[in-house]
């Protein structure tokens, strides 16, 4: 724990350690009053409130940050996790690529629109002879 919450704690009296607990739960001071059964303004009238106020913010930032870094360390885990899955067989390597390939490129678009707003549409033209040009090349015409 944090030396300065410490400090702070070790001045408090129970029920102002127990508040300092409830804020990490409770997003405003009468929340927090009332889930120990206390009435909202019970704490506006304690002289240490800003400091139980700071004690609580520093918890919250240290349980945030030990969070964030606990996540981090699972990265490397997580990634062997979907490589197994993605060598895997059947729908569980289809879902796992899936979500290697939204988290890295982005997701992947499931419908695609043509300029009306309505599925695009590729027109394959199989007219050679039409497309055959004067020096004997041939153009592969694609229309949307």
């Amino acid at each position: 724990m944090n030396a300065q919450v410490q400090e702070i704690l070790d001045n408090a009296t129970d029920i102002q350690r127990r508040y300092v607990r409830a804020r990490l739960l409770h997003s405003d001071t009468a929340k927090a009053a009332r889930s120990l059964g206390l009435h909202k303004s019970t704490p506006h009238k304690w002289a240490n409130l800003d400091e139980l106020e700071e004690a609580a913010a520093l918890m919250l930032s240290d349980t945030i940050e030990a969070a964030k870094e606990k996540l981090e360390s699972l990265v490397p885990v997580a990634l062997e996790a979907l490589e197994r899955a993605a060598k895997g067989k059947g729908a569980q390597s289809v879902a796992a690529a899936k979500e290697i390939l939204a988290r890295t490129l982005g997701p992947v678009p499931t419908w695609v629109e043509g300029a009306g707003g309505g599925p695009l549409a590729i027109e394959y033209v199989n007219d050679w002879r039409a497309q055959i040009e004067s020096d004997g090349t041939y153009t592969l015409a694609l229309s949307a």
